[in-house]
């Protein structure tokens, strides 16, 4: 006899809320770059960019296939932590900088850790 598992429902509340989040980043990451692209190195915004996009892609993967968004979320952690990284070592950050990407990054963590469990 064979038993049927089901997933359960909090994916398909949590992948539009973070598929909100990342395209806000993705945003934010464009506008930053229009408007002083000379304020970090080119690989440093394409880590922005990556980390947002592969965040989008994580989030429609844990709508859709929620056992494959866990590679799509370390991607954008990986990303995300070389942003912050390069920011915070060699960047002049603002104040709420510091908390924003301890908050970006505490998410992505967060997502990929419940999707791995999602295997």
């Amino acid at each position: 006899m064979m038993t049927t598992q089901t997933l359960p429902r909090w994916p398909g509340i949590v992948a539009p809320v973070a598929a909100l989040w990342y395209a806000f980043g993705l945003s934010q990451a464009i506008i930053s770059y229009v408007a002083g692209p000379g304020a970090a190195p080119v690989l440093i915004w394409l880590a922005y960019g990556l980390a947002c996009s592969a965040g989008l892609v994580g989030a429609a993967a844990l709508f859709i296939a929620p056992a494959r968004a866990a590679a799509a979320f370390a991607v954008s952690l990986v990303c995300a932590v070389i942003y912050f990284g390069w920011l915070y070592a060699y960047g002049t950050p603002a104040a709420e900088d510091y908390g924003i990407g301890a908050l970006v990054m505490a998410v992505t963590l967060t997502l990929m850790l419940v999707a791995r469990r999602l295997r």
